[in-house]
């Protein structure tokens, strides 16, 4: 059955939207924490200077992300850096003004699942597609949907059964997002979103709760 047209938006210069990449038949992505390392790290290559990544969430079978498309031009002037031996098709349509936006950005991340299947079928001698297509992507819109989305995103762990407490989940934005550690993750938007760090913990304690009956104490 054909996804709605709710989950397969455009992508557009300078906005927000909520990326959901799913298994087959709910099959794992992430067999341990090495292949989560390695799925951000081949994440933040195949995306650096595409988008900007504000929240992520890596569950067994299906990840969650909140980010923001940048400007074309900046993206333009990216890719005119890069070696020509480098660039895809789509790359150069795209910097001769003949490719359009929402292209560019859908390719960086069919690019990415197809290197991180490739990579995990080599790894345990398998054959055959790992990820659903084609990938959901929705529009955020509004101040309120982006806030939802933090707090969805880094608490999703508990519609799951996951976990019992999201603040322990490593393996979200959620802890990055607090620590002074380096991270591929906007930190400073993300606080300044929520008015610092006291009031990021508090709304996340609580609207979990709200969307998931978790009791979580903003003050431990």
């Amino acid at each position: 059955m054909p996804l709605p047209r709710k989950f397969l938006a455009n992508f557009e210069e300078e906005k927000f939207y909520h990326v959901i990449c799913k298994s087959i038949d709910g099959r794992k992505l992430f067999l341990n924490d090495e292949n989560r390392r390695y799925f951000l790290k081949r994440f933040h290559q195949f995306t650096k200077n595409f988008i900007e990544i504000y929240a992520w969430s890596l569950l067994d079978n299906h990840a969650h992300f909140l980010v923001r498309t940048a400007n074309a031009v900046e993206i333009i002037r990216h890719l005119k850096k890069l070696p020509a031996s480098s660039l895809t098709l789509t790359h150069k349509r795209f910097i001769s003004n003949d490719c359009p936006f929402h292209e560019l950005i859908e390719q960086q991340f069919n690019r990415l699942f197809i290197a991180y299947t490739l990579s995990l079928n080599k790894m345990y001698q398998v054959n055959g597609h790992l990820f659903n297509r084609p990938f959901r992507r929705i529009e955020v819109t509004g101040e309120a949907h982006i806030t939802q989305l933090y707090v969805y995103i880094h608490s999703n762990v508990l519609k799951h059964g996951v976990m019992k407490d999201f603040r322990e989940y490593k393996w979200s934005s959620y802890l990055s997002i607090l620590s002074n550690n380096p991270t591929h993750v906007m930190r400073s938007k993300a606080l300044d979103w929520f008015g610092g760090k006291e009031q990021f913990i508090k709304l996340h304690a609580a609207m979990s709760q709200y969307y998931y009956g978790h009791e979580c104490s903003g003050e431990d």
